[in-house]
């Protein structure tokens, strides 16, 4: 029985300040597995998502995720390009626009339902078409595709929205449209409640992951994958549930998504990304380890997608003494 953990933003993504994030950070367990265990490379972007690394894993075009997702949350879906729409907070930073998403604010549906329908409103004579199904999760259908390159939002969230636009031929049009709909969010009752209430304002929204829909998008051969997003859920259909603790683990292989680092790696909040390591230490590596040690596990593999890397590490690697314990980072 082998359980795989995938595990995101295990490496800080300042590097400048990595040596003093870092510093006295005890994870015991965590460096015995890491140390002991068989190494072997695992090529993917820095900044890269569960399910970015899940798609890669199962040799699945990431740019299909979208449309998984959409037919997942949005299953009447009309034809025609999608584009995810989150609504986010620009929060004004001396020189620079920072984006905030989920979770360091909070929006009601009945808040997305008003500011969808405000939009759409302002937009239906475009073509537009903007859906929210769930709070904090919103679509947008456009009547063509704008043929721009667009940056995922996980990718964007906390730097400033200026450096991760839109890019190509028709950016400065699409960009037009994009401070249009900052100007409507900005006056909506909505924002004025929120405003008065001490609330952060949901004044613009991030697109990106395009789509054309319909599209013939077969879901990957999956194994089983407990925890992750929703894109993570999406790309595994069936396969997935959500994260149990250690204890209520099946009692076969498994894939496990810990993505408990991400949010305070995005938004560089470091004693509370060092706080989730020490959380996973004692709920997942120590109790992880005790199993092996047991030989109630056959084998442990730590997949770590920013460090570039995964480890597999069995009970007779427990005992390989000349490999030191160590950790990631």
């Amino acid at each position: 029985m082998n359980y795989e953990l995938i595990i995101p933003d295990t490496v800080w993504r300042d590097e400048d300040l990595r040596p003093l994030i870092n510093r006295d950070l005890t994870l015991p367990a965590l460096a015995t597995l890491y140390g002991k265990g068989q190494q072997q490379r695992c090529p993917i972007g820095p900044m890269a998502t569960a399910a970015d690394f899940l798609a890669q894993r199962l040799n699945y075009p990431s740019s299909s995720l979208t449309a998984l997702a959409l037919a997942q949350d949005f299953p009447a879906a009309q034809p025609g390009y999608w584009l995810c729409c989150d609504p986010i907070h620009l929060r004004i930073d001396r020189d620079r626009l920072t984006m905030l998403g989920v979770p360091l604010f909070q929006i009601s549906q009945a808040e997305a339902d008003a500011l969808v329908a405000a939009l759409n409103q302002q937009f239906a004579d475009d073509g537009f078409l903007f859906v929210a199904v769930t709070p904090s999760r919103w679509y947008l259908r456009l009547p063509a595709d704008p043929q721009l390159q667009f940056t995922p939002l996980a990718d964007a969230l906390g730097g400033n929205m200026q450096d991760y636009l839109p890019q190509g031929e028709q950016a400065l049009q699409f960009n037009a449209v994009l401070n249009e709909i900052q100007m409507l969010l900005y006056g909506h009752r909505v924002n004025d409640e929120r405003d008065a209430a001490g609330i952060a304002m949901i004044n613009s929204v991030w697109l990106w992951g395009g789509a054309q829909i319909p599209t013939a998008v077969a879901l990957p051969v999956s194994p089983k994958v407990l925890g992750g997003d929703h894109r993570v859920a999406a790309l595994v259909g069936a396969h997935w549930q959500s994260a149990p603790a250690v204890a209520d683990l099946p009692a076969h292989d498994v894939m496990v998504v810990l993505d408990q680092l991400s949010i305070d790696a995005i938004y560089g909040r470091a004693y509370e990304w060092r706080c989730q390591w020490e959380w996973l230490e004692q709920h997942w590596f120590a109790p992880l380890l005790a199993q092996l040690q047991a030989g109630q596990l056959q084998s442990l593999t730590l997949t770590l997608p920013s460090a570039g890397t995964k480890v597999r590490v069995s009970r007779l690697d427990l005992y390989r003494f000349w490999r030191a314990p160590r950790l990631p980072f």
